[in-house]
């Protein structure tokens, strides 16, 4: 067996790695590089088409997002993943593909009929369930986002584990990822690998965010916060609605603009993969807290009844590369009773990470406007944090080598090395399993 990392090496985005025996062959996710340019897996059309088949370990597009492209290259992999996954994708490629097909470059690359057919093929399977994908695989919980996974390959007796990206922390809708698994040789993500990489607790990032949105609404202001549509905004939508109940915030419209209304619809029909607190809430108390009153939408194109009275505003995109959240800054961005909270990872080059390296100008299609509203951030992640890492990895039984992927700085090599044997590969390097 030999692995080839194809993307997410040393860096965050395009994760693709591909497991290969000489006669059959496995891609371990299928992802984008989303940026200032969109990158792809290093990828030759005649190995694009003979890859076998393609496990997607969650929906978002670093690790999905390259899938029409190996379509629309007439290659017809098998593709494996959990209904969440399959679900949540489908609104994710739909939109990467509407906001990208118009431009010139992007069109040639793929089409609406190679979405389609994606989400046609796609065969979906359940946690714990082995399956058939070139080699014996099974999928593990990985408590990221609804239905993200981690992925199981055995191999002449072997066992290797792909983590995907993993949460180690209960959240408002997930269980942790599981733990104890029994695997010769773990491939890990190391999004946060740095010893500075400490996230605060969520009850203390929650508190510093309720804080933020009283002094602003106290003074009259609008609290924008931009989140990615699938994950990140479900966790913050439900933790402010039980702080609004709770007394914590005053009673306030809650808005939802973006994709993450369809989100929201997914992860609540996808209710059985919540936690033991969310499935009681819906199914016990019919207390269903996807459908919150406090929850409203704009009722017109012109957003005019958001724009009204201070309220909170919770929109894609998360990183401000399009959607909703542009709107919304371009009308309020100037007033310095309004504040912009980020809750996510902000890659660089992103108008974002711009904004939070301190720079309070912000290109709108043809013109820049000057932000004068207030800018913070709050550390919220669905990604385990270094400690976190380091005891995930001492967690897997009977483990001998570690693969670090999908980090840009990693300290997590002098952390584990005594004990295992410990690689930080290049893009394109292949290593014997």
């Amino acid at each position: 067996m030999r692995i080839t990392f194809y993307g997410g090496a040393q860096e965050v985005g395009r994760a693709s790695t591909l497991l290969d025996d000489g006669k059959r062959n496995l891609l371990l996710d299928c992802g984008i590089k989303l940026g200032e340019k969109t990158e792809y897996p290093l990828l030759h059309e005649d190995e694009l088409r003979r890859i076998n088949s393609i496990t997607v370990s969650h929906a978002h597009l670093d690790h999905s997002g390259y899938l029409p492209h190996v379509y629309s290259k007439r290659a017809r992999p098998k593709i494996f993943l959990t209904k969440p996954t399959r679900d949540l994708m489908g609104v994710l490629l739909a939109d990467y593909y509407r906001i990208h097909h118009g431009e010139r470059e992007q069109r040639k690359l793929f089409s609406s009929k190679d979405v389609d057919g994606v989400m046609k093929d796609a065969v979906m399977t359940e946690y714990h369930e082995p399956f058939d994908a070139g080699f014996r695989t099974t999928f593990y919980s990985a408590g990221h986002i609804m239905g993200s996974a981690m992925t199981m390959v055995e191999h002449e007796g072997r066992k290797i584990l792909f983590s995907g990206d993993i949460c180690m922390r209960k959240t408002r809708v997930l269980d942790p990822c599981e733990r104890g698994i029994e695997a010769d040789t773990l491939i890990m993500e190391s999004t946060y690998g740095a010893k500075t990489d400490i996230v605060p607790s969520f009850k203390d990032s929650y508190q510093k965010m309720i804080g933020i949105i009283n002094e602003t609404l106290n003074n009259g202001g609008h609290v924008i916060i931009p989140s990615f549509a699938v994950g990140r905004a479900q966790e913050v939508l439900l933790a402010l609605d039980d702080y609004m109940r709770s007394g914590a915030l005053p009673p306030t419209k809650i808005f939802i603009d973006g994709m993450i209304d369809k989100a929201m619809k997914i992860y609540r029909h996808n209710a059985i993969y919540a936690n033991d607190d969310i499935k009681r809430r819906i199914l016990m108390s019919e207390d269903d807290p996807f459908k919150s009153p406090n929850f409203h939408h704009p009722r017109t194109k012109t957003r005019e009844d958001v724009l009204k009275e201070p309220c909170i505003i919770v929109t894609t995109s998360g990183m401000l590369t399009g959607g909703p959240v542009l709107f919304y800054l371009e009308k309020l961005g100037g007033d310095p009773r309004n504040s912009l909270i980020f809750v996510g990872y902000q890659a660089d080059g992103t108008p974002g990470s711009h904004i939070m390296a301190g720079n309070r100008t912000l290109k709108l299609r043809d013109r820049e406007i000057e932000l004068g509203l207030r800018v913070e951030s709050v550390r919220l992640t669905g990604h385990a944090d270094f400690n976190e890492l380091v005891q995930f990895a001492k967690s897997v039984k009977g483990l001998k080598r570690i693969f670090l992927m999908h980090g840009e700085k990693s300290d997590l090599k002098d952390a584990l090395e005594g004990e295992y044997e410990v690689v930080i590969p290049r893009v394109l390097e292949t290593y014997s399993a």
